[in-house]
Formats: structure tokens, C-alpha cells, sequence
């Protein structure tokens, strides 16, 4: 349960950042100054990988199928960059 919801906080941070709400270091921000969260979602992300990420969301969507468990663009681009 913990990776599925930080792996949900990761991409839709990143689809914040992508969309131009934000910047990364803002997302950070927000989640532990707003949400009182010990790390934001790219201090997570930077923990764990685009690749770690993606696989859990990849795994929710062909469980559960719908636009809920989309991968961010944003990250998408990211795996491929480091694949």
C-alpha cells in the first residue's frame, strides 16, 4: 500500500510540474509545509527510480484499467531516458 500511494503522489506531482502548476522543488514544498509529509514526491522519486515508479503504476492500471493509474508523461519520458 505504501508504494501504490507514493507512486500516486510521484505522478501526479509530476503532472503538476508538467503542466507548469509547479516546479519540482515547489512540489516538494508543498507536500511537507501544506501536508506535513517527511519528504516530497521528487525527494521521494529520487530515492526509488523512474523505473520503480512506473512499474507500480503500470501494475495498477492493468489491474484496475481507466485514465486513474495513467503515467505521467512526465515520467514516461524520463524511463525512456533512462532505459
Amino acid at each position: 500500500m505504501v508504494a501504490r500511494t507514493v507512486a500516486m503522489l510521484i505522478n501526479e506531482a509530476a503532472d503538476a510540474v508538467l503542466q507548469g502548476v509547479c516546479d519540482e522543488a515547489g512540489a516538494d514544498a508543498a507536500m511537507k509545509l501544506g501536508v506535513n509529509y517527511p519528504a516530497g514526491p521528487f525527494e521521494w522519486l529520487k530515492g526509488w527510480s523512474v523505473d520503480g515508479v512506473a512499474a507500480v503504476i503500470h501494475a495498477l492500471d492493468a489491474e484496475y484499467r481507466g485514465e486513474r493509474y495513467r503515467l505521467s508523461p512526465w515520467l514516461r519520458r524520463r524511463a525512456h531516458r533512462s532505459a
